[in-house]
């Protein structure tokens, strides 16, 4: 049986909230996914990396780097990689013990886009500002 994203997911230590759109995007980034058989492995492997970051367990470099900077210099945001998908997130300074995810992509190189720096930066400036 495979386990649904919820929009918020309250762990041990952190609450893990998606933004507005961020569950639509997931399931955009899936469409590109091959084969279909790997959709639903992919998709437990996320929500494990999820569960892991609110219980507050240790994540690997690997499947949560350092992606970009936040506006006005308040800090990085992260991304859960697990190709080909990624969801970038932050650990909120408005909302104690509080990671945002703003929104899924399929990646199919390494280079962090533009456009991916634009929608965190947007979600960020909705939530913390």
């Amino acid at each position: 049986m495979t386990k649904e994203i919820k929009t918020e997911h309250q762990g041990a230590t952190f609450k893990v909230i998606h933004c507005e759109g961020a569950l639509k995007s997931f399931e955009k980034a899936l469409i590109s996914v091959t084969p279909h058989n790997k959709k639903r492995s992919l998709k437990n492997a996320i929500i494990q990396l999820i569960e892991r970051l609110a219980d507050g367990k240790r994540m690997s470099r690997e499947n949560f780097p350092q992606e970009g900077i936040l506006p006005h210099s308040k800090g990085k945001f992260n991304a859960f990689k697990k190709l080909p998908v990624r969801a970038y997130c932050w650990l909120s300074t408005k909302y104690p013990n509080t990671y945002f995810i703003s929104h899924y992509t399929y990646k199919d190189k390494q280079k962090l886009d533009k456009k991916d720096i634009g929608k965190v930066h947007a979600n960020w400036r909705d939530k913390e500002e």
